[in-house]
């Protein structure tokens, strides 16, 4: 019987949240993590206590990791946080500045999973203490932050530091070895691709009032998803799953795009689309359509990439190729947890994980439909990428 290829996020989100609590108590001996047993605890502080980040951090206290300090802005994630991973009130840090607090602790990494605009300036502060770094994707929202990652990544390559980036399709088994048959020539020439993230409200309509908050910062950062300065849009934020596994397997970036999108019915709050559909131009004329939603009745999210001798096709649930060089996946695959071992496992093996190219890739690759749909004018890479964009803390008037 052939068994799910991949466990989605949404669905490792749930059911770390019903299982036990046991792999929470663990007991660390007092010696550094590096250089010593397999089965000492990595210490790990942890940054944005809302829901990614909870199952984050019990992924990697499973894997061998353990929560030792939290920070956060909000005082009712941090409460929550402490009651489920046991950490001690006084290694709990309120505030916009509470990751310079955590970084500044006797940790051996930290765990990123706050609002994807503040990642540079978290991720800068983690490098400069030495701290290796799980965090999640996107890596930025725009060009600014992009660049500031690469740059910080680099200091950290130079460090010796780990970092690894939760996207989770390149910790797949079988997305790793359907890359490697398509690098190898498995679909002839290729020709096109395609890819859909179809899907409901992310957070089911959601959101808190402006008068619950002390001043807009707090209000935003709370209703974070729905502000392209915080999240990036959709596109970043949720789609950049599907763009960076068509970049991996397709081999590069793109160098140009063009796309729509809008906001159709998400009008109660913020600036960002509801939708998006936009074609990517690769090396060699190969040309990638994606479109995305959050306003569907089914789920799908999903890649093809069509060749010349084969198809590959991810539907979520199976992976296969099919023509010429058949194949299908059918051995054993978590991509969630694939990735939080090989966290663990890098840092206290010494043997640094480096995701920061392909993540930046990746990101700028969402951005740049991003801004083709919000321009509505075909956006080169290279241009985009001299512009250096950054956005303000603000909310954008939508076009």
């Amino acid at each position: 019987m052939k068994s799910r290829t991949v466990v989605s996020r949404r669905e490792f989100i749930l059911s770390t949240a019903a299982a036990g609590t046991a792999a929470s108590f663990m007991i660390v001996k007092p010696e550094s993590v590096r250089g010593t047993a397999a089965n000492d605890a990595v210490s790990i502080g942890w940054i944005g206590a809302g829901g990614r980040g909870t199952a984050d951090a019990r992924g990697l206290t499973a894997a061998g990791g353990r929560i030792v300090a939290i920070g956060d802005v909000f005082q009712d994630r941090i409460d929550a946080a402490r009651q489920k991973l046991q950490v001690e009130e006084g290694n709990c840090h309120i505030g916009f500045d509470a990751y310079k607090k955590v970084c500044d602790m006797k940790v051996d990494a930290v765990l990123l999973v706050t609002p994807p605009g503040f990642r540079p300036a978290e991720f800068k502060a983690a490098v400069d203490a030495g701290k290796h770094v799980f965090m999640e994707k996107p890596i930025a929202v725009d060009t600014w932050g992009c660049r500031q990652v690469l740059g910080d990544g680099e200091k950290a390559k130079g460090k010796k530091l780990s970092v690894v980036v939760g996207l989770q399709r390149r910790y797949s088994f079988a997305y790793q070895e359907a890359q490697k048959r398509i690098a190898a020539g498995a679909l002839g020439t290729i020709v096109a691709g395609r890819g859909f993230y179809l899907t409901g409200d992310v957070w089911k309509g959601r959101h808190w009032q402006r008068s619950e908050f002390q001043d807009d910062l707090h209000w935003m950062t709370r209703n974070w998803y729905y502000f392209r300065w915080l999240s990036g849009d959709l596109i970043t934020e949720q789609n950049i799953h599907n763009l960076d596994a068509c970049n991996w397997v397709l081999g590069g970036h793109p160098l140009k795009c063009v796309g729509y999108g809008g906001r159709k019915w998400r009008k109660y709050i913020g600036d960002i689309y509801d939708h998006f559909n936009v074609t990517y131009e690769y090396p060699g004329g190969v040309h990638l359509t994606f479109m995305s939603g959050q306003f569907c009745t089914f789920h799908d999210s999903s890649e093809q990439i069509l060749g010349t001798d084969s198809t590959f096709a991810n539907s979520g649930r199976t992976m296969k190729i099919e023509g010429k060089n058949a194949w299908e996946w059918s051995g054993q695959d978590d991509s969630n947890r694939n990735e939080y071992e090989a966290f663990i496992k890098s840092v206290r093996e010494g043997q640094p994980r480096y995701d920061v190219p392909h993540a930046v890739d990746g990101t700028f690759t969402t951005i740049l439909g991003r801004e083709a749909a919000y321009r509505r004018k075909e956006i080169e890479w290279t241009k985009l990428w001299r512009e250096n964009q950054k956005l303000d803390r603000k909310p954008y008037r939508v076009t």
